[in-house]
């Protein structure tokens, strides 16, 4: 699989972020609240919450990979960043809704981990999103829509795989956020066969 070189730069003075484990060690991911100014643009929110992104990663994977110069943080051509040792690369996954940003880096190489949040909006048109990705589900409770949004894209992210009923069963968890939002982080040991 072919990687770009694209490396993040890191912010040394990054807050201190709770590291979390699932898939009995095998997946580490955090959450991390940002504050927001009252006069930034929604352009620049997300430029912000994009480099809080990447700074949580960066420093996820420093924090339990070792010093920064045994890895490169880098994204796929899709898009997809990852963290490459000598030898191997470990896929990770970002997001980030509003005030949160979301961040997920599998340990062992031949796993794929996804990770979303969302922040329920009051004016989506859920029924066109469901369609949008071959839902028949109509009709579901806010909950349950975000609920189902956040595993589709989770394991999106984690597989590339964008019809829904072609996505493979992964592990899940679901995120400690606010009523207002939904997370889900997803992850499993072997890459899908190709259909």
């Amino acid at each position: 699989m072919n990687h770009s070189t694209k490396t993040w730069l890191s912010e040394e003075n990054f807050p201190s972020v709770p590291v979390h484990f699932a898939g009995n060690g095998s997946v580490l991911w955090s959450i991390f609240h940002l504050e927001r100014s009252a006069d930034q643009t929604r352009r620049s929110q997300r430029q912000h919450s994009s480099t809080i992104a990447q700074s949580l990663l960066r420093n996820l994977a420093r924090t339990h990979l070792g010093p920064a110069e045994v890895f490169e943080v880098s994204k796929e051509p899709s898009g997809r960043p990852v963290i490459k040792l000598v030898g191997s690369t470990l896929m990770a996954s970002i997001s980030h809704s509003r005030d949160y940003v979301c961040v997920a880096l599998a340990r062992e190489e031949q796993m794929m981990v996804g990770i979303d949040v969302e922040f329920h909006e009051p004016n989506r048109n859920v029924e066109a999103m469901l369609q949008s990705v071959g839902c028949k589900d109509v009709g579901l409770s806010v909950e349950a829509f975000y609920d189902a949004w956040c595993r589709y894209e989770a394991r999106f992210k984690a597989t590339g795989i964008d019809e829904r009923n072609k996505q493979p069963e992964m592990c899940v968890s679901t995120l400690p956020v606010p009523e207002q939002y939904t997370g889900i982080l997803v992850w499993s040991q072997k890459q899908p066969v190709a259909q």
